[in-house]
């Protein structure tokens, strides 16, 4: 393997993680966590975006999908009524506002329009989903013939109790798994629903929107469970993320995915996934080395490499692999920091914080002292040219060198269709 560079998923050799969020979401989030069980060890990191001109980003909050589809139009309700619906069509608003998948069933344009108009039945199957009077995407298994369950939040399941009884360490587990990468405690009713099912697969929805300078960016979660062959507890396998980057005029670009897998606690949290989905590098710390080469074990270490999504490349499995910097490569993130005029650098735990959320992969808000004045902007990391992303106030990229002309305006991402 290049030491320097590579399209390998360096995931597989994570260790522990040394970073926690900013300063302030740290102290907030200091009372009394539960500690993790079943040997997996995270620092906690929120959900949060910069989206003001100091050093503090606000918190974002997660919400269990699916949000309340958009609502009829009248002329869609008198078509309905006399049952003339097959010819309807989904305005924009209607379209985005329903999941594109939904307890792991795919949906097409066509089953978009029959759930939005009638129910969605997949093949062969007894369970159909609807839109409840209160515009909720709910779903009726046969056994409830007359209030359908809502999807997702499972507000109104009604268990067996002696056919499911909770593993309360495993649920623990699973909760403190999920408030670790970043998704709260909003998805912990919904858990208990699904594990107290007792499938043998299962998946959770989230959604969390992020204020950027200019517009705000959407950013879909699929969580993937499964169960144990051996036993009856469950592991969150890997969780899928589709950002829909926003524009000024409220229309949001097609969707960019990217299935995140998860396994030795050092794994990318729902933030960093927003991140690296939105161009950006992160930092990890990778472990390598314990490899038996002629019947002896590799010495093992731990070394600190950035991570940046290829988007120009695609696996088998449709995924963007990684492009991976390490400590050789050259890339000293303060000191190309001090390059520029920046005013936070003055300050010492101002210039820690700074450091510590771009390390993470956040666009972050700055103050350039300049001989004219002092002038808001925007950084972030570009370890594969050695140098930091400059922005205005109204996130045009600065060009200050002829090497930076290279890199990639933060504003402009891959083409993609859905």
């Amino acid at each position: 393997m290049d030491n320097n560079q590579g399209d390998i998923n360096p995931l597989k050799d994570f260790g522990e993680t040394d970073f926690t969020d900013d300063l302030i979401d740290f102290i907030e989030e200091r009372h009394s966590p539960k500690p993790i069980k079943e040997d997996v060890k995270r620092k906690q990191e929120n959900i949060s975006v910069s989206n003001n001109h100091n050093l503090y980003p606000k918190k974002m909050e997660i919400f269990s999908l699916p949000v309340q589809v958009a609502r009829q139009t009248p002329e869609q309700i008198e078509f309905v009524s006399h049952d003339q619906h097959s010819d309807l069509k989904l305005n924009p608003e209607q379209e985005k506002s329903i999941p594109d998948v939904i307890d792991g069933f795919i949906l097409s344009e066509k089953d978009k329009q029959s759930l939005f108009f009638d129910k969605f039945q997949p093949v062969d199957q007894d369970v159909y989903y609807f839109v409840d009077k209160n515009q909720v995407i709910a779903k009726n298994d046969g056994k409830e013939l007359e209030n359908g369950v809502k999807f997702v939040s499972f507000d109104s399941v009604k268990f067996d109790m002696k056919k499911t009884k909770l593993n309360l360490d495993n649920f623990d587990y699973l909760k403190n798994s999920l408030k670790y990468l970043g998704f709260g405690e909003n998805l912990n009713s919904a858990l208990e629903a699904r594990v107290r099912e007792g499938a043998d697969k299962f998946t959770l929805g989230a959604t969390a929107e992020f204020k950027t300078p200019l517009a705000k960016d959407m950013v879909n979660y699929e969580l993937r469970f499964s169960k144990s062959s051996t036993s009856d507890k469950y592991f969150l396998n890997n969780y899928q993320a589709s950002l829909e980057k926003g524009h000024k005029d409220g229309k949001f670009e097609s969707p960019v995915n990217q299935v995140f897998f998860l396994n030795k606690g050092n794994d990318i949290t729902a933030k960093e996934a927003y991140n690296l989905l939105s161009g950006r590098a992160i930092q990890k710390k990778a472990e390598f080395g314990g490899n038996v080469v002629d019947g002896q074990e590799t010495p093992k270490r731990k070394e600190e490499i950035w991570l940046k999504l290829d988007f120009e490349k695609k696996t088998d499995q449709g995924n963007s692999p990684f492009k991976t910097f390490h400590k050789e490569y050259g890339f000293d993130l303060q000191a190309s920091l001090q390059k520029h005029p920046i005013k936070e650098l003055n300050d010492p735990d101002k210039r820690e914080r700074l450091i510590s959320s771009l390390n993470r992969g956040n666009l972050q808000a700055v103050t350039f002292e300049k001989s004219s004045g002092e002038e808001k902007g925007y950084v972030s990391a570009n370890p594969q040219y050695k140098s930091i992303n400059i922005y205005d106030k109204d996130m045009k990229l600065q060009f200050e060198k002829k090497e930076d002309i290279k890199v990639d305006q933060e504003t402009k991402t891959p083409s993609r269709g859905r």
